[in-house]
């Protein structure tokens, strides 16, 4: 079961992408990723965002990357927000 199937809340989609020209293939997101956003292709040799609306913007996976190839473009709230307004009452 993924965090998405529990809260079906369009504020929490998050754009996440893997620049395939900068990944070098380390998986450091894979391994930092508590929420499993990434998965590896075997194929291009590369890590993929394939669950990005798992994303909760912790940042961890960007933190990580020695490459610089993750973006986390958030939607309206992030994490934190969400954590303290976790129904949207003060929007």
């Amino acid at each position: 079961m993924r965090i998405s199937d529990l809260q079906d809340d369009p504020r929490r989609l998050n754009n996440v992408t893997v620049d395939p020209d900068l990944c070098m293939g380390c998986m450091k997101c894979i391994r930092t990723c508590c929420y499993d956003v990434y998965e590896w292709d075997p194929v291009e040799k590369l890590s993929t965002a394939a669950y990005p609306e798992e994303c909760v913007s912790c940042y961890q996976c960007m933190y990580f990357c020695p490459a610089g190839a993750i973006k986390v473009e958030e939607a309206e709230l992030s994490f934190y927000d969400q954590l303290y307004d976790p129904l949207g009452m003060n929007d």
